[in-house]
């Protein structure tokens, strides 16, 4: 127990950082899969997974290790999430959402105001942008918080706390009432200098706007922030409580001790620091010397009184929490970086910041010039994009906001096109692309990969010519990687190999090929099918509202593979999509649907059959070793896994307990002759059983629905397979309470999942 010290509690926050670049391929959509982040299809599932997910519901462990508590860490922590971060979990993970909101209400319940914090659109670095881009980026930032969570927002996370001065007037313009930043991002309090020493981080400061604009800064504790995030905090919570008692004692008591991180420690970076992060708190909240607060309630009950001055850097462009020379990092080669090797150097920023800047410009020129030509003095183009917010924070569709604009269906493509083009140049600056060491990694491609898919929108429309503009100044940009080349050369590798309405058309006849009536498709990415039939079909670009009128043609290959002839009629043009174009993603997807209709097919005759014979095939092939089984044991082995598939996710009508018994018949076998990869894929198929019951159980648990569950759990047990329960416990954890659960259907729940 920390040492008891007379005087007020000492009010704790924990503020962490939570976001990901934009992953999705700007030309569908699309997020695609990512080889570095396996066993996860790409870094958003793989981040997820380890920390987004298991904060909303950290365990907290009893000494035995049963769950004893289960926490929504949100609620006890200040935090903010990238759009571009949420807008992919309201697609992939909307329960997530929920917890996100569920959250957001706990906290202003219990402070008074938001533990959630929004954050700059998409992530561009404030202080080397426009003053125009800078009031879109905030503008787009607090309208799709509000849409979200339903109020304002107090405070706005600055992309790497990047700051000057001009930026604190945009930020009061807009409402913001607060920041956060690094300790060293403050050099003087009252115009007193502090010569090199850290800001106090015991109470807010004032910082001012040349224009008048005034709004609060909290400069976190450097040292708790460093040890949570490099010096493996999270390791040990009663460690991790002891330093704040040490602290407190040391600081003489101190109103306030706050700190800030990146949010993916607490369980990406640090395994399983979520579970740390929630002892800690429990530990704080159990304690009579602190209290959890969040910054909106302690800057109420403690005003900002006096002036901090910030620092501006050696370039006097402003500071950041991550670039000891201001805001150098994200243009030139000022010396930081994140390793590689000693010849390597930075001085592609600052051609590639260039060749973006350069697109900006003309962009812009090309949006005034058709906002004049087709609503004269009326609306400005920057007013369209100001207002487009409502589509980005999904308030409404493109074709609802283009109709209140009344226009005819060219100028509706047009000004669609330059809203969808603008914003992918707005996330062509996203702040990740220049933070690293070469111009070859994911981040920088993936900005240049938005710039070259603003520049085609816009070329086959207005017939310019941006792409052969960009990429000659992309030439300036060069690699550390020889075999690289420079921005041009990576741009022109990474340029999509046929038009990408002609994918999704191939995309769709293949979904209407393979898939079963449950798996039939109508969206792919942004593109979404109109109507189709043997040999046409209609598309629609739903953010462009573009549409395509496409004639098409299946050529089967001898070896098996298939050709689309596909031919836009508008445009008198035909091309050729083959299957090995599609993306892994794409190819993936292929393979569930034939996977699933595999499944439905396997009728309970040939169940009953394989599973009354396997067991005699094993006995007689162990007896018999002239048998030539190899090729039988891996054909059965399929049939097997077939069967399992099926009995585990479908055939729902046939008995339960047969049901059990044959996947018993069928699992021994494959545990036996099956490798290793058809074991994971039998837990698997368990693992998503159970999340399907997840999704089941989330508003009320049927009880027979809960008994057949935990049949089929001790099933999976008692065959040797331990499936991922983490869905299953979280969903369940909310219900034990319910005084409408049966009592030995809860008592089996809490002895099955691991809770006390």
């Amino acid at each position: 127990m920390c040492a008891r010290i007379q005087g007020m509690k000492t009010h704790v926050i924990v503020h962490g950082h939570f976001y990901q670049p934009p992953r999705e391929n700007p030309y569908t959509g699309l997020y695609p899969n990512q080889s570095s982040a396996k066993p996860y299809e790409n870094w958003n599932e793989a981040i997820y997974e380890t920390c987004y997910k298991p904060n909303a519901a950290s365990r907290y462990l009893s000494e035995n290790g049963k769950i004893k508590y289960v926490f929504n860490n949100y609620e006890s922590i200040s935090s903010n999430f990238g759009q571009t971060l949420l807008d992919w979990a309201d697609e992939m993970h909307p329960k997530f959402i929920s917890k996100l909101k569920e959250a957001d209400k706990a906290s202003i319940k219990r402070f008074g105001h938001s533990n959630i914090l929004a954050q700059v659109f998409n992530h561009t670095i404030l202080p080397l942008d426009s003053m125009s881009t800078r009031r879109i980026q905030i503008h787009w930032a607090v309208e799709a918080y509000k849409a979200r969570f339903g109020h304002m927002p107090e405070g706005l996370w600055l992309s790497e706390c990047a700051i000057d001065e001009a930026t604190v007037d945009v930020l009061y313009e807009y409402g913001i009432k607060f920041v956060i930043l690094a300790p060293w991002q403050g050099v003087a309090i009252n115009g007193v200098p502090r010569n090199g020493k850290a800001m106090p981080c015991d109470r807010p400061f004032i910082i001012e706007g040349p224009n008048g604009g005034r709004i609060s800064a909290f400069f976190y504790d450097g040292e708790f922030a460093s040890s949570v995030s490099f010096g493996h905090m999270l390791r040990d919570a009663d460690a991790m409580f002891k330093r704040l008692c040490e602290v407190r004692k040391e600081r003489k008591n101190p109103p306030l001790i706050h700190w800030a991180t990146d949010g993916e420690i607490y369980g990406h970076h640090e395994p399983f620091g979520d579970m740390g992060l929630a002892a800690f708190i429990k530990k704080v909240n159990d304690s009579s010397d602190f209290e959890i607060d969040n910054y909106g309630s302690y800057l109420e009950k403690h005003p900002a009184k006096e002036v901090a001055t910030l620092n501006m850097g050696d370039d006097k462009k402003g500071s950041s929490w991550s670039c000891m020379h201001g805001t150098g990092r994200w243009e030139r080669d000022c010396g930081c970086h994140t390793g590689g090797p000693d010849n390597w150097n930075q001085k592609w920023r600052g051609p590639l910041r260039k060749a973006l800047q350069n697109l900006e410009a003309k962009v812009r020129e090309i949006f005034d010039s058709e906002v004049k030509r087709i609503f004269g003095t009326q609306r400005t183009y920057e007013s369209l994009i100001m207002d487009y917010s409502c589509v980005l924070s999904h308030q409404k569709t493109i074709q609802d906001f283009i109709g209140e604009l009344h226009l005819c269906e060219e100028d509706s493509v047009k000004i669609a096109s330059l809203l969808e083009a603008f914003k992918n140049v707005m996330f062509s600056f996203t702040s990740c692309g220049f933070f690293f060491n070469d111009l070859s990694g994911i981040e920088p491609r993936q900005d240049i990969t938005y710039a070259m898919c603003a520049c085609a929108i816009l070329d086959s429309l207005f017939e310019t010519k941006l792409s052969k503009s960009l990429l000659e100044d992309l030439q300036e940009a060069k690699s550390n990687i020889p075999g690289e080349g420079n921005g041009a050369d990576i741009a022109k590798k990474d340029m999509p190999k046929s038009p990408n309405y002609a994918i999704a058309c191939s995309f769709f006849v293949l979904n209407r090929l393979f898939a079963s009536q449950y798996n039939i498709i109508n969206n792919w990415g942004f593109f979404s099918l109109i109507e189709i039939d043997e040999h046409r079909a209609r598309i629609q670009n739903t953010r462009t509202l573009r549409i395509y009128d496409l004639e098409y043609e299946t050529t089967y290959k001898p070896n098996g593979g298939i050709v689309f002839t596909i031919h836009n009629t508008k445009i008198q043009k035909a091309m050729k999509v083959n299957l090995a174009q599609l993306s892994e993603k794409t190819l993936s997807d292929i393979m569930i649907w034939v996977e699933d209709n595999l499944m439905l097919n396997v009728s309970e005759q040939f169940i009953d059959s394989l599973s009354e014979n396997i067991g005699l095939y094993l006995l007689l092939s162990s007896t018999n070793r002239n048998l030539e089984k190899d090729s039988v044991f891996l054909e059965n082995t399929g049939a097997c896994l077939k069967s399992i598939k099926a009995l585990i996710l479908g055939r729902k009508d046939m008995d339960f307990e047969k049901r059990m018994i044959r996947i018993k018949q069928l699992c021994h076998f494959v545990m036996i002759k099956g490798r290793a990869q058809d074991i994971q894929e039998i837990k698997s198929c368990f693992s998503r059983y159970f999340n399907e019951k997840s999704d089941q159980f989330f508003d009320h648990i049927d009880h027979a629905m809960g008994l057949e569950a935990l049949q089929m759990l001790k099933c999976a047990r008692q065959m040797g397979f331990e499936p991922d329960l983490t869905s299953l416990q979280n969903t369940i954890y909310s219900h034990l309470q319910s005084s409408s659960m049966d009592e030995s259907l809860r008592r089996s729940l809490i002895d099955e999942l691991n809770f006390c």
